[in-house]
């Protein structure tokens, strides 16, 4: 949530959706597609622990054409996790250490590292020795979508996909994705983000979970970025400088 707050403060264009203010996860959903409607940039600010809750994500982003998911993980260690749930005093939801180490166990039980079946195009790992301060700068954002957008697609990857949660009646929360296309200020390609927080280190592999649908737009496995400039509606682009 730090991440995602500090991403929306610094770059114009850039919506957070969070759970824990909106309520639940059909809401999450629905800002999320208005803001994509208005042209904006989504940041789903949620912990989407398994492949099938990242799917509701994934899903939305492909009902945008030109609109491919990035991922980004926060590959921060159980104890770390543990430890900041301790000290923490102003979750909205969470009362008590107690409760909340309560539900970082059962996020770690049930967790699913992201994998390239699952449709998004750009995945980025952070660990605590990647960015040590609590606080997030302007220059620390901007660093850290540059090195999004600079890795390479996932390769293995699938052209059909997890039928997205409100379709299958499930609400349960989870682990990051985030999503958007074009801000004002940036130019490029039309892309867009992933984004994961708080999720501890799995000690497994991921495995297939879920059903898939009919989806095979191509776009999801083979993005490529095409020049262009201005503001039109969207991402975080191939080429985009800080205005």
């Amino acid at each position: 949530s730090t991440f995602a707050q500090a991403l929306e403060h610094y770059v114009p264009g850039f919506r957070r959706c969070n759970q824990d203010d909106l309520g639940n996860r059909q809401n999450v959903e629905s800002l999320a597609r208005q803001c994509l409607r208005d042209g904006l940039s989504v940041c789903i600010d949620r912990t989407n622990f398994d492949a099938r809750q990242r799917a509701t994500w994934i899903n939305i982003a492909h009902e945008f054409p030109d609109t491919p998911a990035w991922v980004i993980v926060f590959d921060t260690p159980y104890e770390v996790c543990a430890q900041r749930l301790r000290e923490r005093k102003d979750h909205p939801n969470i009362k008590t250490p107690e409760e909340g180490l309560s539900i970082l166990a059962r996020f770690r039980s049930q967790y699913q590292p992201p994998s390239a079946h699952e449709g998004f195009s750009r995945i980025l790992y952070l660990r605590p020795s990647d960015h040590p301060s609590r606080e997030y700068t302007q220059s620390d954002i901007t660093e850290i979508l540059r090195r999004v957008e600079a890795t390479p697609p996932p390769t293995n990857t699938i052209d059909t996909y997890f039928t997205p949660q409100s379709s299958l009646g499930h609400s349960g929360r989870g682990y990051g994705g985030f999503r958007g296309r074009r801000y004002p200020g940036f130019r490029g390609a039309p892309g867009h983000v992933g984004y994961g927080r708080g999720a501890p280190t799995p000690n497994h592999q991921p495995q297939p979970y879920g059903q898939y649908d009919n989806d095979t737009r191509s776009e999801r496995s083979d993005w490529r970025p095409q020049p262009t400039s201005g503001y039109s509606g969207g991402n975080v682009n191939s080429n985009w400088r800080q205005a």
